[in-house]
């Protein structure tokens, strides 16, 4: 079964490619660990990336790590791995609109300003740039 172009399958596929039980799979199910789609009957489907992460907590308890461990390390993953798609979106407007600007023939201006942090770099960054616009 297919969800948009990623292929889905059940658990029983699952257990063969992972070497977990059924029972095992369930369980860190319950523990959200992972959350696998489900049809409108509530079978579970599991994606590529769902079995990626079965295999990655079972290799984690295989080296000795308890199970607090396993979901501290999967928070931290997913967690960077959310901050690494928001800077995908941020640069892939600013590149959209800065695309439109130049399709327009406006001259590209400043940058982004949202790697300065604090104020007072957003303050120089800006009046660099009054600075460098008024020289053309």
């Amino acid at each position: 079964m297919k969800d948009g172009n990623q292929a889905l399958f059940s658990i029983g596929v699952v257990k063969e490619t992972t070497g977990l039980t059924e029972r095992r799979i369930r369980y860190y199910e319950t523990l959200q660990l992972l959350t696998p789609r489900r049809t409108q009957g509530n079978q579970r489907l599991y994606g590529q990336q769902d079995i990626e992460r079965l295999k990655h907590i079972k290799q984690l308890l295989d080296n000795g790590m308890s199970l607090r461990s396993v979901r501290e390390i999967l928070k931290q993953e997913d967690a960077a791995l959310a901050h690494h798609r928001e800077d995908e979106v941020e640069r892939d407007a600013e590149s959209y609109f800065l695309g439109k600007r130049i399709a327009r023939g406006e001259t590209p201006g400043h940058g982004s300003l949202y790697p300065l942090r604090n104020r007072a770099d957003i303050m120089r960054r800006l009046e660099r740039d009054e600075d460098t616009n008024k020289g053309d």
